[in-house]
């Protein structure tokens, strides 16, 4: 079709060169070759508007299917942001256990009554994830209601302002925390001094160190940090000391920013 519109355009051109005007035959020609092939023209422009149509299909598919491969990621990353902790807790809640408290079973009967699917966790050896229901023997944590100075070789400080005592397992007056029950604990103590002044003090378990803290600065007021893990024995002994002679004339501790605080990990037989 396009040759032969290019044939007969070149056919008048030249006849228009060499004679300055076109034939009348050869006119009426062209013209009834043009009107012959004006269906085909007008289907080459439907299929064209077709295609356009189809185009403009395949395009809004390809959109929808983008959005709902969004929607996908989407809700696997909420799948995946859960909580590895809430996990944890549902396998355990569904998990049969053994219950070896001296409140549930006594040990004449514990063979026939210490497997069950049970609500709470069983008190030995137990861990204590969020959002379990159990009776957690040992954890405590209190503050300073003074600033203690004019510190001695070897002093326990006094930790006398509670904010948990759980089991009653911490003595206010003496700054002593005595296990109830035989475990692995966490221990964590904070001393912060004055500024200009520096200290090192200790977690200290029947008088054998744990770990110790320094704590001071020229200039400003100094907070010193350190945590033990430790296995204990019911009836021991944990306080928090000065390191022996490691400590400056005149320093101060600032009692609102210095604490002692523990809690029980797990249960050991």
């Amino acid at each position: 079709m396009v040759a032969l519109h290019v044939y007969f355009v070149l056919l008048v051109v030249s006849v228009d060169t060499a004679h300055g005007e076109i034939p009348n035959e050869i006119r009426q020609f062209v013209l009834s070759l043009l009107k012959e092939h004006d269906g085909e023209v007008i289907e080459l422009k439907q299929e064209i508007l077709t295609l356009r149509q189809e185009v403009s299909s395949l395009q809004s598919s390809y959109l929808k299917v983008l959005h709902e491969l969004d929607d996908i990621r989407r809700k696997e990353e909420e799948e995946v942001s859960v909580p590895m902790e809430t996990k944890m807790d549902d396998k355990i809640r569904k998990h049969p256990i053994k219950n070896l408290s001296p409140q549930s079973v006594t040990k004449s009967n514990a063979s026939q009554n210490s497997t069950a699917w049970l609500p709470t966790i069983a008190t030995k050896r137990r861990l204590v994830p969020h959002h379990m229901i159990g009776n957690y023997p040992a954890a405590y944590s209190a503050a300073m209601s003074i600033n203690p100075s004019n510190l001695r070789h070897n002093q326990v400080l006094v930790f006398d302002s509670v904010i948990l005592n759980s089991g009653n397992v911490y003595d206010k007056t003496s700054g002593i925390f005595t296990p109830n029950s035989k475990g692995v604990y966490v221990l964590f103590s904070t001393i912060t001094t004055t500024p200009g002044k520096s200290l090192e003090a200790e977690i200290v378990r029947n008088g054998n160190v744990l770990c110790r803290i320094y704590a001071g600065d020229r200039d400003l007021y100094s907070p010193g940090s350190n945590m033990a893990v430790s296995a204990l024995d019911i009836g021991d002994r944990v306080l928090v000391r000065i390191h022996d002679h490691f400590h400056e004339d005149g320093v101060t501790i600032d009692g609102a920013f210095s604490t002692f605080s523990g809690y029980l990990l797990y249960e050991t037989d």
